[in-house]
């Protein structure tokens, strides 16, 4: 997969992604940032991006094995940016991380029923997108320095997870 290609793609045609550039741009005062904090890299870790606030978004090429892979990651860390910009996020805080990745994994599409069917996490229909965005973020808050065990990570993404479930900004509902 040509990850520049996809990445340029999807920025100028994915409708979750051409929002998000908007929303992003509406908060840098219209100024269209995304496209040049949008890197396409080899990564060591088994990961498929990556955000951070002075380098911006990470693809990790080499992990990325399709088109909607590579879409939703972006979304998610698209998410992210947006967060970041909105709200000025802690990332050391582990309440502000939880919440975080509570609306990235919520509102990216990457916890679709199609997605958790086709990677065997679905054991019931009712509430398998609240699991898997809990899920998520837990998986995420645990990698966090200031996280010192998994209980840890699963106490704050539990404390946080009911208002920053129901925030949907910038959209009006769950993608």
């Amino acid at each position: 997969m040509d990850c520049e290609k996809i990445r340029d793609l999807l920025l100028s045609n994915s409708p979750i992604c051409v929002f998000l550039t908007d929303a992003i741009k509406r908060l840098n005062g219209g100024k269209d940032v995304v496209k040049d904090m949008v890197q396409c890299v080899q990564c060591d870790e088994q990961q498929t991006g990556g955000y951070t606030p002075d380098e911006g978004i990470t693809l990790c090429a080499n992990h990325l094995f399709n088109k909607k892979m590579a879409e939703n990651t972006l979304a998610h860390e698209m998410i992210h940016m947006h967060d970041d910009k909105q709200f000025q996020i802690d990332w050391l805080n582990l309440e502000h991380h939880a919440c975080a990745e509570i609306r990235a994994s919520s509102l990216s599409g990457e916890c679709r029923w199609t997605k958790e069917w086709a990677g065997g996490n679905i054991k019931t229909f009712s509430k398998h997108h609240q699991a898997c965005v809990k899920r998520r973020a837990t998986q995420s808050v645990l990698a966090n320095p200031k996280c010192t065990s998994k209980e840890e990570a699963e106490r704050v993404v539990n404390k946080v997870f009911e208002a920053c479930f129901r925030d949907t900004r910038p959209f009006e509902k769950i993608y």
